[in-house]
């Protein structure tokens, strides 16, 4: 089922409204136009017998050898090629006594009485003379004056009907336009996330979006205070845990040595352990505060292949030979990436390959157009685990070492310079290992 579209409905909606009170209009004025039409025949109708009517009495009374044709036409009556369109009878109470070239034979079925009559097909009108005792009756085809009054209603409708098309045209072009404010919008906050809360408010913004930039601005200041707090409260934390930390590490060291060949020795390790991974809790806590306060961009892009290349080198002291690095032909990595970010991103997947990948096990860093990837052998990962993996906490396994945190600050960083993390398992090429991708762009 399609989404209801605000344009679709205002298109609609105006187009059958204007054409509605389009055909109102024009049935209103076919209306008026046919009484005015009705109006101005029956005054033609009127003005022809009060101009015959003397002539055919002059006429009937200069008749004087009592062969009068009530046939004949009156010379004042030319005959039309097309036929006459208006007609005349001449009557006294008792016969015919003259009529027009295209009048009926036989008297109208109208009574002699003055005014206007409809006897189909005809509309009459009927004036007499008292002294002559003659009457007049002019009549008009019905048909004809309907053929006139439709032919008035088409030469007003057929404009009309061509116009709705362009006033769908027009409105559909005025609803756009004016949704192009609340487009802008829609775009502003999607532009905003974690690490862009900035105002969306526009103060070109059409008065009645100004509620809605009003209240949108008012949850993204809401939305950055809790960030903001969230923020200070993990740094600070982590910060504060950094000391006690190190020195319970410390402490406990010293108890591992002073308890050698002691029963108890074997706790004091584990202790030790588990203040080591407090202590690497502690510092992806403060990585992660440092990554979601938006630090990563820069304001031009750089070059960030020779800094690769001394991570790599960098990295090769712990992994040994098993650690290689591919750059394809022309490869370039060029973002607005700070330094130290590209740093911490690498570092993580290097670390999540080493805790993951099987022990002694080939971990590649690979360069291609705008992207690098650090690949690792080790079991599949399973698609609905590959989905997480990004969120904090998360990770492969639950007897896997780790915070849960490395990829996440991973996404974090990449997401505020306009990346993407990729994951991929089985790495490409292989039918196991695991493949972490960040996409920078060409």
């Amino acid at each position: 089922m399609s989404q209801p579209s605000i344009t679709r409905h205002l298109v609609l909606v105006l187009t059958i409204g204007a054409t509605t009170l389009w055909l109102l209009g024009g049935l209103v004025t076919m209306l008026v136009v046919r009484s005015e039409l009705e109006r101005t025949l029956d005054g033609g109708l009127r003005e022809t017998a009060e101009r015959v009517l003397p002539l055919a009495i002059d006429g009937l009374t200069d008749d004087t050898d009592g062969d009068h044709d009530p046939g004949g036409r009156h010379p004042g009556l030319p005959e039309s090629g097309r036929g006459e369109y208006v007609v005349y009878q001449v009557r006294d109470a008792d016969s015919l006594r003259m009529r027009s070239h295209d009048a009926p034979e036989e008297p109208f079925a109208a009574p002699l009485v003055e005014g206007f009559v409809t006897a189909s097909p005809w509309r009459i009108y009927t004036t007499g003379d008292p002294r002559s005792g003659l009457y007049i009756q002019v009549a008009e085809s019905v048909e004809r004056r309907n053929a006139a009054l439709w032919g008035s209603a088409a030469a007003l409708l057929l404009p009309l009907l061509l116009l709705i098309p362009a006033s769908i045209l027009g409105i559909r072009w005025a609803v756009e336009r004016g949704m192009r404010p609340l487009r802008r919008l829609g775009n502003e906050v999607a532009r905003r996330d974690v690490a862009n809360l900035e105002p969306v408010g526009d103060a070109t913004a059409p008065q009645e979006l100004r509620p809605i930039s009003s209240a949108i601005d008012g949850l993204l200041l809401r939305l950055r205070a809790a960030f903001d707090a969230e923020r200070a409260l993990a740094a600070n934390s982590a910060h504060e845990l950094r000391t006690p930390i190190a020195g319970s590490l410390a402490q406990a060291q010293r108890l591992v040595d002073e308890l050698a060949g002691h029963a108890a020795q074997g706790r004091a390790r584990r202790v030790e352990e588990s203040l080591h991974r407090l202590s690497t809790l502690a510092d992806k806590l403060l990585a992660l505060s440092r990554a979601e306060a938006g630090v990563a961009r820069l304001a031009e892009p750089i070059d960030l292949l020779p800094a690769l290349r001394l991570i790599a080198a960098d990295a090769q002291r712990a992994f040994g030979p098993r650690l290689t690095l591919v750059v394809a032909p022309g490869a370039r990595l060029v973002a607005q990436l700070d330094l130290d970010a590209f740093g911490i991103v690498m570092r993580n997947l290097l670390e999540n390959a080493q805790l993951h990948g099987p022990s002694g096990g080939p971990v590649e860093i690979a360069v291609g157009a705008g992207f690098v990837e650090v690949s690792n052998a080790g079991p599949v990962v399973p698609g609905d685990r590959l989905a997480v993996l990004a969120r904090r906490f998360e990770r492969g396994s639950a007897e896997a070492p780790g915070s849960g945190l490395g990829l996440a600050i991973v996404e974090s960083i990449t997401r505020q310079v306009g990346g993407r993390l990729e994951l991929l398992s089985p790495r490409p090429g292989h039918a196991d290992g695991f493949t972490a991708r960040i996409v920078l762009g060409s």
